[in-house]
Formats: C-alpha cells, structure tokens, sequence
C-alpha cells in the first residue's frame, strides 16, 4: 500500500510499523497512525479517531485510513481535513493532503489496466460450484434451481465454460475437469461484494459463532457459517482463529462484540451482494445448510489470516474432489 501514497505525488511516505508511518509535505514531516479497515469508517468513528489522535504519542498528526474503497462521506471527510488521509484499495483513489487522484496499481511502469466493468458473473461461478457437488450429470432445470438463476442464464454460462470444463450426457450436463473447475473458480471468483462489517469479541470463536448465529435467529435473519468456522467443520485442518457469517441482512452484535480493523477482527459479517451464496449452500447442504458451499468457503479461507491458510484450503479441495469422485 505504501507505494500508492509514494504514487500520489511528491510525498514520499516510509513505514515505520504495520501502524505508523511517516509522510513528508514539502518540507514538513508527518507522522500517521495507520489503520487498515475491511469496512470504510462512519462519520463517528472518522470524528473520534481524529479527536484521539495525539493522544497515546504527541507526535502523532496524520490519520490514514487503508479501505477497500473511499465512501462519500469519507471522502468529505479527508478533502475538509489535511489531517486525514484515505486509500481505497478496489477503487485506487488516494486522498492526500486534501487532494484526490486515482493510482493506478501498474503506477510507474506507464501503464493503467482497465477495470472490469458490468455485471459480476455470479452465475457462471456459481455455476462452477454446483457442477463440482456431484458427477452424475444435470439437467439445465436442475442446475438452475442450484444456482437459484434462470434456465437461460444456465444455457449461457454452459457455453462459456466449454467443453473443455463442461460436457452434455443423455442425462444432461456434467463436470468434465472437476481440479480446473475447482481452479477456474478460485481464480475468477471477484467475491461477494455488498457489505463486509469486521467484529472482535473476546469469548472463544466457537461462543462467539454461536452469539452471533442467536442474533441472527432473533432478527429473522437467515446466516451460513464461511471461511474457517465452516472449514473446520467441512474439512478440518487447522484451528479456525476467525468466522464469516453470510447473512440476507446487516447484524448489530454491539452487545457482544467492538468494531474491528483488519487486523483483530475475529468474526465478520457479510452481506453479499451476490445473489447465489444461499442457493449454492442448499444445493450442497439441504434446505438446513449451516455454512456456505465448500467451494465458497475455501475462497474465505484463502483471503483469511495465517501462513498455512494455503492448505487448508487445499484440505478443502482435496475433501471436495474425493467426494466428487464417489457420489
């Protein structure tokens, strides 16, 4: 993130700790406490954060705000007050010193990458989970339902895979590469989008799991378990040290938990935009589904914390394609 700030302009910007660095302005230096938030800040929070800097080291004049992206009131926010400092990651603006610019990720080699632009191709994705829940093959009807998409979309995104991933038997339409497809997936899945809101609690992750599934059950809300909460349960592999919970509507767990940055969040809620999570997770669990389909959930565990995240999600895989094989 570092060299977004050193692509702004002339303010060359040196870490100095995984929370502070040090920004030079002309000929003055400023010292930032940096925070990286999986959700941009509200206004109350960007108003406290500001009104406590200083305060643990008086050297501290500069708040810097590493987001996925740069809401409208944090963008206010930063272009009001030289204090304040945002990078949004997906949308590779930079606001700094009450200026904002776009950066593009290839800055400095004379290159700017297009960004995607139209629908995010969930149902072809979704598609690639159902195709990996079993061998036997499907009909278009069928994988429709699994999906929770159209016949139409099915017929398209049946097209676009290709023979080579997909292929149409007496009794419909089967996985032929289940480890591309697996591959393909893993790769081109863009996530869920919507909203992702990180908590800390300090009970252990199973209480805390279990806390927030209550509130959800409280609320009306429907939830699935993700990342290593559900691997744990999917594929066991290493001690979860984090939860996701998928749900059709926004939690308060206030009661319990504290919001988190990046770095000590222990459950997060999502609230995808995506409209197959649900689907995909009955297809694979029954309408009683608890957590998200193992495909889904091995995405989770591979943006998740910890050096050996790599194999558990290769546990999940390799769970995934035996079944795959025997079903």
């Amino acid at each position: 993130m570092i060299e977004r700030f050193e692509a702004a302009g002339s303010s060359p910007v040196r870490a100095l700790s995984a929370t502070e660095a040090r920004i030079r302005h002309g000929d003055h230096e400023h010292t930032a406490r940096v925070r990286v938030l999986e959700a941009p800040p509200g206004p109350a929070r960007v108003g406290r954060d500001l009104e406590r800097l200083g305060a643990d080291a008086p050297s501290l004049d500069t708040l810097v705000y590493v987001v996925p992206h740069v809401t409208r009131s944090l963008r206010s926010a930063a272009l009001e007050d030289a204090r304040l400092v945002v990078a949004g990651v997906d949308d590779e603006t930079v606001i700094l010193h009450r200026v904002e610019r776009r950066i593009s990720s290839t800055a400095g080699t004379g290159t700017t990458p297009a960004r995607p632009r139209g629908r995010r191709p969930w149902g072809r994705l979704a598609l690639l989970r159902v195709l990996l829940r079993t061998p036997f093959p499907r009909t278009q009807h069928d994988l429709a339902e699994e999906v929770g998409t159209t016949q139409q979309a099915i017929a398209l995104a049946l097209r676009q895979l290709g023979p080579e991933r997909v292929v149409r038997d007496d009794g419909g339409w089967r996985c032929s590469a289940p480890e591309a497809v697996w591959d393909t997936f893993l790769r081109e899945y863009p996530g869920p989008d919507g909203v992702r809101r990180p908590w800390s609690g300090v009970a252990d992750l199973g209480v805390q799991t279990e806390r927030a599934l209550a509130v959800a059950q409280r609320s009306g809300v429907a939830a699935l378990l993700s990342g290593d909460a559900a691997a744990d349960e999917q594929a066991p592999f290493r001690r979860p040290t984090s939860a996701v919970l998928y749900t059709t509507a926004d939690l308060d767990l206030s009661g319990r938990f504290v919001p988190a940055t990046a770095d000590e969040v222990t459950l997060s809620v999502v609230v995808p935009a995506d409209p197959t999570v649900f689907a995909t997770a009955s297809a694979w669990g029954g309408p009683e589904a608890r957590s998200t389909d193992p495909v889904l959930t091995a995405w989770e565990v591979s943006r998740s914390r910890g050096s050996d995240r790599a194999e558990a999600v290769a546990a999940l895989r390799d769970d995934v394609l035996e079944k795959w094989g025997t079903r």
